[in-house]
């Protein structure tokens, strides 16, 4: 197969940004089995060793994701200042503080404060930057490329989390923490440094392998396209979004947390390690699969039939009491809640663009905060209380909730693709016919000598009156060869 020169020329020098997703997807893997997906490990922990209950125990979790989202908020300004890679650099040194303090709770308030510490440090190097970075890169092809990094949250649930369960369980969280939180650093700063760069402009590139920028003609880079952050965040669009989406990964989040400790009440440890392996793999099948419907299927209804899947998974989940009811549930649940999570930055790009999406995404995965922190503490208390069955119940019908809200969003305006109006001042080179009504311009003729200057007057087109007196060969004139012999040009 012949391939243009162009075209291969292209694909060598966006090598560049593959190694850059492989590091995006490394780090993904590494953030979200020590912390996002083990954070239901650590609550059963916490209620075993440390004789916490499940609804305290839950709002520790609720502590740790509303510090992140908080965290993540702030991100977004941080990495439009400085490299991205110092900044999760520093949020890999907090993050491996606060695991290892993990170990050293004995009390509800040091349980709060290490979660705190634990996830600002998630927060500086979770979605907020990875994701930025990958908008960065890619363009065309953007739901591909979230879809390929992102999946490394699921493999991390898949591969560490269980990891760290077993471990737990065999021994103690105060005997793995430390070990744990050694493992997290070198893991995290060894991608960092080795395979991510902050944008393809700091390697002389272009999103999607384009050539770089030539300003040798002294031509500016133009700035990056995309609403600004402060149009964006008032739109309707974004408000109903942000708020369907707190609703709906609430809900999600909620079950996930709790899906190791309702899984081994019902069925054992082995089970609830299995189930918790299976919701991440099937995550990851459903997420590549999502990520290539969302070059076809507008992601609106996309996201509407995920959410509608999410509820049926949970609602499942609720009900089930054998092996095999739960890993339909798991399934089900799985095959929506790698795709919403992927979908929401997705969304925020295709609307508003790359200009401000850090801030964008930050101000939105801090809204989303608030329902992932409220969701495993609304179970937890539900659990307490009365049972999984309510609690499941109960998120299952705040998802409802969520796609109501999210539905009356409508679809996003792109307002920052469409051309800017022409100014009423402008006013392009025409000949003498067609201006309608006489008034005083410029009169250019061809018979002035090269290089020639004559002065003449200029109107400035709004009262009549003279402004100024300019040199004939400072006004940029372009005319046709079969113009006729005088000009008008009016003022811009």
């Amino acid at each position: 197969m012949n391939v243009p020169v162009a075209t291969a020329e292209r694909s060598q020098r966006f090598v560049r940004g593959w190694v850059v997703l492989t590091g995006v997807f490394l780090i993904m893997t590494i953030t979200s089995g020590f912390a996002f997906y083990s954070q239901g490990v650590f609550l059963k922990a916490l209620v075993d060793e440390q004789g916490f209950s499940t609804g305290m125990a839950g709002a520790g979790t609720g502590v740790f994701f509303g510090a992140s989202g908080l965290c993540g908020y702030y991100t977004g300004g941080l990495i439009n200042r400085f490299d991205v890679r110092w900044v999760m650099t520093f949020g890999t040194v907090v993050s491996t503080v606060g695991l290892a303090l993990l170990g050293q709770v004995r009390s509800e308030w040091q349980m709060f404060a290490v979660m705190i510490i634990f996830g600002a440090g998630f927060g500086l190097t979770g979605l907020v930057p990875t994701t930025t970075v990958v908008t960065r890169w890619f363009q065309n092809r953007r739901s591909v490329a979230l879809a390929i990094a992102s999946t490394g949250l699921s493999l991390g649930g898949a591969l560490i989390a269980p990891q760290i369960g077993r471990l737990i369980n065999a021994d103690s969280l105060v005997r793995w923490a430390f070990p744990f939180a050694v493992m997290f650093f070198v893991s995290v700063l060894l991608s960092t440094w080795l395979l991510v760069k902050a944008s393809p402009q700091s390697v002389g590139l272009e999103a999607d392998g384009a050539a770089p920028h030539d300003d040798s003609d002294g031509t500016p880079r133009p700035p990056p396209m995309g609403t600004p952050f402060a149009e964006a965040i008032r739109s309707r669009f974004f408000i109903l979004l942000s708020i369907g989406f707190v609703l709906v990964m609430g809900s999600q989040v909620g079950a996930i947390q709790h899906m190791y400790k309702l899984t081994s009440d019902r069925l054992g440890i082995a089970a609830a390690g299995s189930a918790l392996a299976v919701l991440a793999i099937t995550s990851i099948v459903a997420r590549l699969c999502g990520g290539l419907a969302a070059v076809k299927v507008p992601l609106r209804y996309l996201a509407m039939i995920l959410i509608g899947v999410q509820v049926c998974g949970l609602c499942i989940l609720a009900v089930a009491d054998s092996g095999l009811e739960i890993l339909i549930g798991v399934i089900v649940l799985g095959s929506a809640m790698g795709n919403l999570l992927m979908l929401h930055p997705l969304i925020l790009a295709d609307a508003f663009g790359v200009r401000d999406y850090s801030r964008i995404y930050g101000l939105g995965s801090l809204l989303m905060i608030t329902g992932v922190g409220t969701g495993p503490f609304l179970v937890g208390v539900l659990h307490d209380l009365y049972d999984y069955r309510t609690g499941f119940f109960a998120i299952a019908a705040i998802a409802i909730v969520g796609l109501a809200v999210y539905s009356f969003g409508g679809a996003p305006a792109r307002d920052y693709l469409k051309p800017p109006p022409e100014s009423q001042w402008a006013a392009p080179v025409r000949p003498l016919a067609a201006q309608p009504t006489p008034t005083p311009v410029l009169a250019v003729t061809r018979e002035i000598p090269k290089g020639v200057s004559q002065t003449v007057p200029v109107d400035n087109g709004v009262n009549g009156n003279v402004d100024e007196m300019v040199e004939l060969d400072q006004i940029e004139q372009i005319r046709d060869r079969t113009a006729p012999a005088v000009w008008v040009v009016e003022s811009a």
